[in-house]
């Protein structure tokens, strides 16, 4: 193994036993609108992973965005940046989004440019989005009814908001007896963790699968632990067949 490579798990090392329980704690200050006390916990953590990577060969486009993750961080803790539902969930975006970016670099040494793009210039603008449709009234379910369960499609990139959540429980209020359903995550970027929180909920008297989550959704799944209450299925058609994976 080489020295980079050393330096390389070292880093990780460090970034899953040390950084990313602190990040998730932040975040979760963050979920519950304690700003201040949830960037404080955040910002050790960043800065870190800011300036390692900065320093490891291949992993430069990291430190970039986690910068610029930072800069926003510090205005919305400065009050230049309101403090308002969406502001906080694009902070809690971006915060996993460095997650995601390091473990791209790290599997094949290249990343989603198109998605730190995006969250880049929303960053710049303030926390308002850029050359995108405010998706927050948007209702983000649509529902299948097939003879094997229902499949209740995510239709939006990004499902933060508390009237976003509200549809959402709205749609499985509805279910009126199924016993069997799945939520295909296909068209979804990023979700907060109480979105799946409130899923899990359901899950006492319904089954429940997931599929289609990419690597930033599956990141925040994994991390919660809601692998406790709701199946992860391969496909749509590995759900139908009811073969879990």
């Amino acid at each position: 193994m080489s020295e980079d490579d050393s330096l390389v798990e070292e880093f990780f090392s460090e970034v899953n036993d040390k950084y990313y329980p602190q990040v998730l704690e932040g975040i979760d200050l963050l979920d519950e609108q304690r700003i201040e006390e949830g960037i404080e916990i955040l910002s050790r953590p960043l800065h870190t992973i800011k300036g390692v990577t900065g320093f490891m060969s291949g992993f430069e486009p990291a430190s970039t965005f986690t910068h610029k993750v930072e800069d926003f961080l510090k205005k919305m803790q400065a009050g230049e940046v309101e403090a308002d539902l969406m502001q906080i969930a694009l902070a809690i975006e971006s915060v996993n989004t460095i997650f995601m970016l390091i473990e791209q670099l790290r599997e094949s040494g290249s990343y989603d440019q198109s998605l730190t793009d995006d969250i880049e210039a929303r960053l710049s603008g303030g926390g308002q989005k850029t050359g995108a449709v405010d998706e927050t009234g948007i209702n983000p379910i649509e529902i299948e009814k097939l003879p094997e369960g229902l499949i209740f499609n995510l239709q939006v990139n990004r499902l933060y908001s508390s009237e976003q959540l509200k549809m959402v429980e709205e749609s499985l209020l509805s279910i009126n007896g199924e016993d069997r359903l799945l939520l295909d995550f296909g068209l979804t970027m990023s979700v907060g963790s109480a979105l799946f929180e409130l899923i899990a909920s359901f899950s006492e008297t319904c089954e429940i699968g997931i599929t289609g989550m990419n690597s930033h959704c599956t990141s925040t799944f994994y991390s919660w632990g809601f692998q406790r209450y709701l199946t992860v299925f391969e496909s749509r058609e590995s759900f139908l067949n009811n073969t879990g994976v």
